[in-house]
């Protein structure tokens, strides 16, 4: 019995140092329920909390816009406890405008490379898990800067998170909330609209004449890196027949449900 119990005690710190050894070297390719349990444990837990980041967000709290939900600081447990080495995340706005001069505002949502995702991203340094294209008539605001906001955090990390908007009209603006779970699934909310980033991780929003909304979501035929991703969203926009003929059709079609009734 006293071997039995020495046997399994030394299985199972061959297992635990086996787990430390693979999260340092960054090799974990699958988040799994066991990484999930201790990831819940660890953010009640202030031994794993990491100071620096949590004094860090304090100062810059009143630097953060808080749009549209306000940015919380919550202690967090160390990036190193987890399996994905931490490079930093994406959180950028690009202009694209249309040969009719009309502008469109895109938010873009990304995170780096990690031995989490590099199954899914390939050879690129960067996963753009979420890209929010919004058709609007303001013009940048290049005194106030509050045209467009995107703030993106790692605090979840392995899990990444971003938010922001894009202003339509002077009183009037799209909201979105993105977000990626280590297990690589993707959600985004944009004004209340739910989408599954999985069936394509670009949305493209065009404001209607009744206030109302219209989406269309398209999945790249290829992953987007740096050196395409201007690129890509020019063509998307001026040379896709249908996606062109989406944004620039910005009518009430709804009358023949009106009529209806």
């Amino acid at each position: 019995m006293k071997h039995l119990f020495f046997i399994i005690c030394c299985a199972f710190f061959l297992q635990l140092n086996a787990q430390q050894t693979q999260c340092q070297g960054d090799t974990i390719r699958q988040w799994t329920f066991d990484w999930q349990k201790q990831f819940l444990s660890d953010r009640e837990n202030p031994e794993k909390w990491d100071s620096a980041h949590f004094i860090e967000d304090l100062q810059n709290m009143p630097t953060y816009k808080h749009s549209p939900m306000r940015m919380g600081v919550f202690p967090t447990p160390s990036y190193d406890l987890y399996p994905g080495t931490f490079d930093g995340i994406i959180a950028a706005n690009l202009d694209i405008y249309l040969p009719s001069g009309q502008r469109i505002a895109c938010m873009i949502s990304g995170n780096s490379k990690t031995s989490l995702n590099e199954s899914i991203i390939g050879y690129n340094d960067v996963d753009f898990y979420y890209i929010l294209a919004v058709v609007t008539d303001l013009p940048q605001d290049t005194i106030n800067y509050d045209d467009v906001n995107i703030d993106g955090v790692s605090r979840n990390h392995p899990d990444v998170i971003s938010q922001g908007y894009v202003r339509i009209s002077q009183t009037d603006k799209v909201d979105f909330v993105a977000f990626k779970s280590a297990n690589n699934d993707a959600y985004a909310v944009v004004n209340m609209r739910l989408f599954n980033l999985n069936d394509g991780n670009v949305v493209i929003v065009v404001p209607q004449e009744d206030g109302s909304l219209r989406s269309m979501q398209i999945k790249p035929d290829e992953l987007l890196s740096f050196q395409t991703l201007r690129s890509y969203l020019t063509s998307l926009f001026t040379e896709n027949k249908k996606v062109n003929q989406f944004i620039s059709t910005r009518c009430d079609d709804f009358s023949l449900i009106y009529n209806r009734q």
